[in-house]
């Protein structure tokens, strides 16, 4: 298979140049690029089928695989002054990407020392207040769908738009985060949305 698949690259690689070179010699004719993009197509398709990798070409198995029993998920949430909590909406992060966040800081952020933690946490505070108040001023945070609107492509996941709801968007001030791994049974919450477990693993004030 090892030899296959060099072979599959180095034939991806020697008609990609034969596309280049063809097309600044021969603007017109459209052929080895055409083929070129057959092949691409070919083997991305065949990859897939077949669910085997042949770098570049990915079978791209994002969420390939079982739940874990229990699911153990991470959970952000904002306090006001009071410490009453708040759900963010996904969108509120922008121009960070919610499940690429969390993904960073479940790998990274448990190895930062507390003062490196903290000023993480300032930042994505930040963000959020600054969405709090620009969506609660009726400028909604438009950075993904900036140019096309509802015709943008969606996010990888989808999530729940909280600050749509009949709750709209929080009036009281964002001072700090709580960083939340919530536990559950996917066929016990499915019966019961409340039964979930949390468990407190990092809190940021501003005061």
């Amino acid at each position: 298979m090892g030899l296959i698949k060099g072979l599959v690259f180095l034939v991806f690689v020697a008609l990609g140049l034969f596309a280049a070179y063809s097309a600044a010699r021969r603007k017109d004719d459209r052929r080895p690029v055409n083929l070129f993009i057959a092949y691409i197509l070919l083997v991305s398709f065949a990859a897939g089928f077949k669910q085997r990798d042949a770098w570049p070409f990915s079978t791209w198995p994002l969420v390939a695989g079982r739940v874990s029993h229990p699911a153990i998920l991470p959970r952000i949430v904002a306090i006001d002054a009071q410490g009453n909590e708040y759900q963010i909406d996904y969108r509120a992060w922008e121009p960070l990407d919610f499940d690429e966040l969390t993904a960073w800081k479940e790998e990274y952020f448990p190895q930062l020392d507390r003062a490196s933690q903290d000023r993480v946490a300032a930042y994505l505070l930040g963000i959020v207040e600054r969405a709090r108040e620009q969506w609660a001023a009726g400028e909604r945070v438009r950075d993904f769908d900036r140019y096309f609107g509802p015709l943008s492509v969606p996010l990888f996941l989808g999530h729940p738009a909280y600050w749509e709801t009949q709750a709209g968007v929080p009036k009281a001030p964002f001072v700090g985060l709580r960083f939340y791994e919530e536990t559950w049974e996917v066929e016990e919450r499915a019966r019961d949305p409340s039964k979930v477990t949390r468990a407190l693993v990092y809190e940021y004030r501003t005061s």
